[in-house]
This record gives C-alpha cells, structure tokens and sequence, in this order.
C-alpha cells in the first residue's frame, strides 16, 4: 500500500477542518456533532503517515506556533469580543494566522509533495528541509546529498509555489536551468501551478467546460418531464461528448502537474 500526495493532502484538509470544529466547541460552546467522524478519519490518515515516515509541516509553521501561544494568553471572553468588535489584539492574532493556514491550505498538495519528498531522504537531509518548510523561507544554501539534479529541480520548483523563497540560493540549490516562473490557476475548487504560457488555453477550456456543462444540466432537467425525439437525443449525446473530450484536453493540458501527485511512499 502507498501513500500519495492526494492522501497527505486529505490529510491537511481533515486537520484543518478538525481544527475549525474545535475553536467552534473551545471558545462558543457550540454542539459539534461531526468532529468525532473527523477525528476518527485523521486519526487513520495520520497513523498510516506515521508508519511511512511522514512528518508534516506546514510553512511558518513556527510563526503559527508562535501566534497559537500567544492566542493560549487571552480568555475566550476576550476573544468573543475581539471577533464581534473586530478589533483588538486577539482578532488581529486571529487574522494573521488565518491569512498563513489560508494559504498554506490552498498549497496543500503542495505541502504534501514536500513532506513525501523529505520522507524518502537520509535523516539529516530531512531533517534540513522540514526545518526550511516550518521557517516558512530559506536562509542559507540547503545542499541535499538525498536528491539528483533532477529531484532537486522539481523539489525547488515545490518549494517556490509554496513561497519558501529560493532566489538567492538558486544557483546552488537548483544546478540546472530552471524552467518559467508558474502561475496558479483555480480549477475544480483547488489550485494548480502551470507555466504562463498555459493560461490562456486552460482558462479557455475552463470556460467551454461550463458552458457545456450547463446545457447538459438544462437537458438532463427537461429530460426529467418530457421524451426527447430522435434529433434532441442525438443533440445531447453530442454535448455528452463533447464535454468528455473537454476534460480529456484539460488532463492532458495539466498531465505534467497531475503526475506529480503520484508522489508516494510505500507503508
């Protein structure tokens, strides 16, 4: 069995989640009936992670550490009132947290691609690059005997979409030529990193997508309350095909990044 980057991505999802339930119940008291079906599902996530040696961290995870600490310090009436008025030092804790794990829940393949990746490195390489992840930037050259060219490349190319900045110490990290700077598109309620180049005929696709999409939800409707004749059969059939072939385009379009979710480790 494996684990792979969309795993470790469920996994971050069920933690924050979890983790948005609990100051539900800690500070308002409210009944939160589902936590338990969200705890028992990460606590089997997180077991099977631990068996294959994933350690997750998220980027800053210290500085989010460092804001949790200080969060311990106020009363829940403190923060109830700081939410309501928002103001106060509470709600701006509060909201500087929330724009890190935002964005680090948005990275979260991302995140997941790092820690499979660290799982697979001598100890002390590992140890290196979790250290770089939870400082949220890199200080200093990070040389790691555990990966080729070609892995530091790619794993280079991870650590910038999650903004683990690697401009000073490119040329050390990453020996070969690096390839255009990504860009984040939204696709199907997540994000994805294409080349510039990309945009364009993904956001295209995108577009003729819901289009499609659309007149088929129309159809299926009327479909519902009335035969369709011959003509009107073969006309929806056609959309049906045509909206496969659509998403066949955009998997091939993403194919480079998709398959780097087939980042796994055995447990």
């Amino acid at each position: 069995m494996e684990l792979t980057a969309r795993d470790v991505g469920r996994l971050i999802e069920l933690g924050k989640k979890k983790a948005e339930l609990e100051f539900k119940k800690e500070v308002y008291a409210e009944e939160v009936p589902e936590l338990k079906l969200i705890e028992k599902n990460l606590a089997d996530l997180a077991d099977k992670a631990k068996v294959a040696s994933i350690v997750l961290v998220y980027p800053n995870q210290r500085k989010l550490d460092a804001l949790a600490k200080i969060m311990n310090g106020f009363s829940k009436d403190e923060i109830k009132r700081a939410i309501k008025a928002r103001e106060g030092k509470p709600y701006e804790i509060l909201h500087e947290r929330g724009a890190i794990v935002k964005a680090n829940y948005e990275n979260r393949f991302e995140i997941a691609k790092l820690c499979l990746i660290a799982a697979k490195m001598k100890p002390e390489d590992k140890k290196a690059l979790l250290d770089v992840i939870a400082a949220g930037c890199l200080a200093k050259p990070l040389k790691l005997e555990s990966l080729d060219d070609s892995e530091k490349k790619k794993l280079a190319q991870i650590m910038k979409r999650c903004g683990l900045g690697l401009a000073e110490f490119e040329k050390e990290f990453m020996p070969t030529n690096h390839e255009e700077a990504e860009v984040k598109v939204e696709l199907s309620n997540r994000m994805v990193w294409v080349n510039p180049k990309m945009v364009k005929q993904i956001e295209e696709n995108l577009k003729r997508i819901s289009e499609i999409n659309s007149k088929i939800q129309l159809k299926n409707a009327e479909r519902q309350i009335r035969v369709f004749g011959d003509e009107e059969e073969g006309h929806f059939n056609t959309l049906q095909k045509d909206y496969l072939g659509l998403l066949k385009e955009q998997d091939e379009l993403l194919k480079s990044y998709w398959d780097e979710e087939k980042i796994s480790v055995k447990i």
